[in-house]
């Protein structure tokens, strides 16, 4: 027979005492469905809030559609996506949220628990009545019992579990964030990369169209009887080294777009538009004074508060260590009530209070201890290092900043004027008073003043990102607009 037939032969007897019990576990709150969970849990044990003030303005990714815009890819769009949809992003937010509900779980140890069981079944034996007389009839035996627990004292072995899962939901959270801003990064690398890769292009066509050209004239001026056949074989060299290098731009620039596809949680055959902004003509020279970069790194750094944070909770696992070979009080109470054929009903309650002080354990507590003791030595020292690795990558990333503007700065009229070179270095070839050395050479440092442009303005573009991820503020594009001055 089972429980729920059982409930329905003793309406007043097994099945009150299952309501009762019942009614009572769901008193203690309003009970909602999650609508991101198959689960149902009261308001108040909700771990959503204490995950959203760790998360720094963050935004969940569940249940966002993030879809790409129909139009150009601008970079804060491109930014937005990758938080959105970026594996990476995901995963530390599901990472974030089972810690949060491991806190959770930590804090319910405060709450009493409280059950129910019952049973029913039919005994087929001979049995002994009241009267001693031995009877063989069938008896229906019905029991349920009502029981509760609640541990009053334990010498801070719950609040030290409690007290690690906070640190530890702060770790993950700053981890959390860590990962967001390694996301942005990552799509402002891919982003610029598939600008510098598209101008690249461009630049290797322009190196190969003026190569052409010079092969037309090298071939002109021998006709004319004005240029050797080692004028046209040097010239056709060069145009098929532009050739050369023109597939491999474009190849570049094809597996740049691919990356940043990827990076903003598409597939990488995924077309993209890019709409990038120029390099502006001035940019902001590199004031921010490098001894408040490096205090401002230590107050944001992400990575920093988690190696703080799991420090802490390593150390609040010394003390549970320790509350394990302390004693522990709890109080417990049941309300019992059995029914049988033939014999009185059974309907009792008790209540008591029990105290445990364990003896001897093998010295599992003691070696507990130390374990837990070793383990803070551990974070402690793991934490340090954190902290020497955010200055010395503040201290890189200040100096690849300042390299990359004097770069900047450097290359801003080398295309211009190298071009210029080309032109008088061609036009001096076909009137007969240069040499197709001379075109050569100078048709090499225009293709090479392209190129140091464009990685210039590629690493600047990457060195501001990486100086704001030093900092621990990379949280979209926002922060690189003032990275160069006194924060």
């Amino acid at each position: 027979m089972s429980l729920i037939q059982c409930i329905a032969i003793r309406p007043c007897g097994v099945g009150l005492l299952i309501w009762v019990a019942l009614s009572g576990a769901l008193a203690s709150g309003p009970v909602t469905a999650d609508p991101q969970s198959d689960t149902f849990q009261p308001d108040f044990l909700r771990t959503g809030p204490a995950l959203d003030q760790r998360t720094h303005g963050l935004t969940d990714p569940r249940g966002r559609d993030c879809p790409l815009p129909s139009g150009p890819l601008l970079l804060p769009v491109a930014i937005d996506l990758g938080l959105c949809r970026n594996p990476a992003t995901r995963s530390a937010w599901a990472a974030a949220r089972q810690q949060a509900a491991v806190l959770g779980s930590a804090e319910s140890a405060w709450l009493p628990n409280l059950a129910v069981t019952g049973g029913a079944s039919r005994d087929y034996g001979q049995h002994v009545d009241v009267t001693g007389a031995v009877i063989a009839t069938p008896q229906n035996i019905y029991d349920a019992a009502l029981t509760l627990s609640w541990t009053l004292y334990d010498f801070g072995a719950r609040s030290g579990r409690i007290a690690s899962a906070h640190r530890l939901l702060d770790a993950q959270a700053a981890t959390l964030n860590s990962t967001s801003q390694q996301t942005v990064l990552q799509v402002v690398q891919s982003y610029f990369g598939v600008v510098a890769g598209d101008t690249a292009l461009v630049a290797a066509k322009t190196t190969e169209a003026a190569a052409a050209r010079s092969v037309e004239i090298a071939r002109s001026l021998r006709e004319g009887g004005v240029a050797t056949l080692a004028d046209v074989l040097q010239a056709e060299t060069a145009y098929d080294q532009a050739v050369i290098a023109r597939v491999q731009a474009d190849l570049t620039a094809k597996s740049a777009r691919g990356t940043l596809a990827v990076a903003i949680g598409s597939p990488a055959d995924q077309p993209l538009q890019i709409d990038a902004e120029p390099v502006p003509a001035q940019v902001p020279t590199l004031t921010a004074r490098l001894s408040d970069l490096m205090a401002e790194a230590a107050r944001q750094r992400p990575d920093l508060a988690a190696a703080l944070a799991q420090r802490d909770a390593a150390e609040a696992n010394v003390t549970v260590a320790r509350a394990v070979g302390r004693p522990s009080i709890s109080i417990g109470a049941a309300h019992t009530l059995s029914d049988i054929t033939g014999i009185p009903n059974q309907n009792y309650s008790q209540v008591g209070i029990t105290v445990t002080v364990p003896i001897f354990s093998g010295f599992s507590v003691a070696y507990g201890v130390r374990q837990a003791q070793a383990q803070l030595e551990a974070s402690d020292a793991n934490a340090e290092q954190v902290r020497l690795n955010v200055s010395l990558t503040v201290w890189n990333a200040y100096y690849s900043l300042d390299s990359a503007n004097q770069q900047l700065a450097a290359t801003a009229t080398l295309v211009k004027t190298a071009e210029q070179n080309q032109e008088v270095a061609l036009g001096r070839y076909q009137s007969g008073v240069g040499t197709i050395i001379d075109v050569l050479t100078a048709q090499n440092g225009a293709a090479s003043a392209r190129v140091n442009r464009i990685n210039a303005e590629l690493n600047w573009q990457v060195a501001r990102a990486q100086l704001a991820l030093a900092l621990g503020k990379l949280t979209g594009i926002e922060p690189l607009a003032g990275i160069e001055a006194v924060p």
